[in-house]
């Protein structure tokens, strides 16, 4: 890390420790209380990465977070609490998102306590906390900068607490303080590390779980995204490997392992799975659940099959194996510490995913494309080192079944928030720039934040963006129908012209799907923005799962 040059103050202080941690862009909207913390990061090696508003911002962070261990936000004071909606996402998906905002300067504030942003519900001398107040609902920790004494401790403080946790953290900065000198100058390496489990539980938890796992004969992983955030998928590949013990996913944890890998035979959520990954789950004797959080949509609405003979749940929160609770244990260390644990390789029980894996794609000729076949399309053009990014309707639910590469997959699919597509993919595209981002977005959800693609056209940027246009909200139409489930038809493949940049087609057949894939493919430097028209009852086979599953729920209830 190069550290930047001159006096050691507040806001250079804050940008070296994000440097330090791997932070090289922070995506944001300027405003007056922030500018000079703006400038600050303008004369920085960090680069400022515009958006259209805070909330896109935030989501672009959050997906440069998933991919690099850390995303940074900065937003001015009040107008930019747009924002909470993206770090809800990160706070309950475990995305360590860092948001910095602006604010009034500590003089100033007392000489004109009603000013423009502030919305001066809850004060001190320092200033109005109400927004302080807002982000601690959504956050694990907090720091107020408008002491220089204590802003280094503080700084540390609460980024040790988003590393630890993988969660959002929120810094406030008066724009009088950005400036201000520390009175300790020296830039010391961060400190940090994991609360360490007890030595007793940890050890007696691998013993028990040694036992089981020598006694059953059909063991089973599910696999979920704290695995990815805590970067513990490699560790438990290599304990798989070495017993020969197949994987399923969470749709939220898709791709923590590569899914061409022999041992990864699927997504579970519960009923609204595959049939061979049903059969699977309810056939294995012992079932390790790693870093999953039991949600509805990772369930297949509670309805995922955990009653099996011995169960062992691993998540940031707590350890149980069985019956028996081991408080005191990480996940960190009990994942880690499975590799440790020496057993006979199992015999083979499942079908790999990748062997269900269609024939290649042959466009029918003057066929209309269907959700089912653009995804088919799709899955013969992706490669293991794309990123697959997903908003959320029926484009979430299609690319559940798509075969993917490691980390390759990003989509809020617990907090299920429409237009996390576009500026989620400007975030992944910066973040890992040698890998093509494949954005996939409902009409629904492009059109709330559309043209954050102007940010591929300024930053060079060559994502490609698929519009599943099926003329409204699809994934609500099966649960109850109404006008209020359609949107205006726009031009969607004309936007690049509107931005300056990129390509844009529309396919409305299977011929033109494929040539529309195949070009966007073969080509980097420009990005892609491919229209493709289906009906609006056109859904995926994901989605009718879920159908046939909700509507077997509601009969059963009577």
């Amino acid at each position: 890390m190069k550290k930047s040059q001159g006096p050691l103050t507040v806001g250079k202080y804050l940008l070296d420790r994000l440097s330090e941690l791997g932070v090289e862009h922070i995506f944001g909207v300027p405003g007056d209380y922030v500018l000079r913390l703006d400038k600050l990061i303008e004369q920085h090696q960090i680069k400022f990465i515009n958006t259209t508003r805070e909330s896109c911002a935030g989501y672009s962070a959050d997906a440069y977070a998933r991919l690099r261990g850390l995303g940074v936000a900065c937003i001015t004071y009040g107008v930019g609490i747009n924002i909470t909606n993206s770090l809800a996402q990160a706070y309950v998906e475990s995305s360590p998102l860092v948001v910095i905002s602006g604010t009034v300067g500590t003089e100033e504030f007392k000489m004109h306590p009603i000013m423009h942003h502030l919305i001066n519900k809850s004060i001190n001398s320092h200033g109005d906390q109400t927004q302080l107040e807002v982000f601690k609902n959504v956050t694990v920790d907090q720091g107020v900068l408008d002491n220089p004494a204590e802003a280094a401790q503080i700084i540390d403080r609460v980024l040790i607490s988003c590393l630890q946790q993988k969660k959002p953290v929120y810094f406030e900065v008066p724009r009088n303080m950005v400036d201000q000198p520390l009175p300790d100058q020296t830039f010391r390496p961060l400190q940090w590390s994991y609360p360490p489990s007890d030595p007793g539980e940890l050890q007696e938890g691998l013993e028990e779980t040694k036992k089981i796992f020598a006694a059953c004969k059909r063991p089973l992983i599910w696999a979920g995204h704290e695995l990815l955030r805590f970067g513990l998928d490699k560790d438990l590949l290599q304990f798989a490997e070495a017993h020969n013990i197949p994987i399923v996913t969470t749709l939220l944890g898709k791709t923590v392992i590569s899914e061409h890998h022999p041992l990864f035979a699927g997504i579970y959520q519960g009923e609204m799975s595959q049939k061979p990954v049903i059969d699977l789950v309810h056939q294995c004797d012992c079932l390790l659940s790693a870093g999953v959080i039991m949600h509805d949509l990772d369930t297949g609405i509670f309805t995922a099959k955990i009653d099996q003979e011995h169960r062992i749940k691993a998540n940031s929160r707590s350890l149980s194996i069985d019956h028996h609770q081991f408080p005191n244990v990480s996940l960190i260390d009990y994942i880690k510490g499975l590799k440790k644990i020496s057993l006979p390789k199992k015999e083979k029980n499942h079908q790999p995913c990748s062997a269900r894996l269609a024939e290649k794609f042959i466009p029918k000729p003057n066929t209309p494309t269907t959700t089912k076949r653009v995804f088919e399309c799709l899955q013969s053009h992706i490669k293991e080192n794309n990123i697959v990014v997903s908003d959320v309707g029926d484009c979430l639910f299609g690319s559940s079944d798509l075969v993917l590469g490691q980390n390759a997959f990003l989509a809020c699919a617990y907090f299920a928030s429409l237009g996390f597509g576009v500026p989620g993919a400007i975030g992944a595209q910066i973040a890992d720039p040698k890998r093509r981002v494949v954005a996939i977005i409902g009409d629904g959800g492009f059109q709330m934040t559309a043209m954050e693609l102007g940010a591929a056209v300024r930053y060079h940027l060559d994502p490609i963006v698929i519009i599943l246009n099926n003329h409204g909200y699809g994934t609500e139409r099966p649960l109850l129908e109404g006008a209020y489930n359609d949107i205006l038809d726009w031009k969607y493949s004309k936007i690049p012209e509107v931005l300056g940049g990129g390509i844009g087609i529309r396919a409305a057949d299977e011929e033109q799907l494929e040539s529309a894939l195949k070009q966007a493919f073969k080509q980097r430097g420009d990005f892609y923005l491919i229209e493709i028209e289906l009906d609006k009852l056109d859904f995926s086979p994901s989605l009718k799962r879920l159908g046939e599953l909700l509507g077997s729920i509601v009969k059963a209830k009577g």
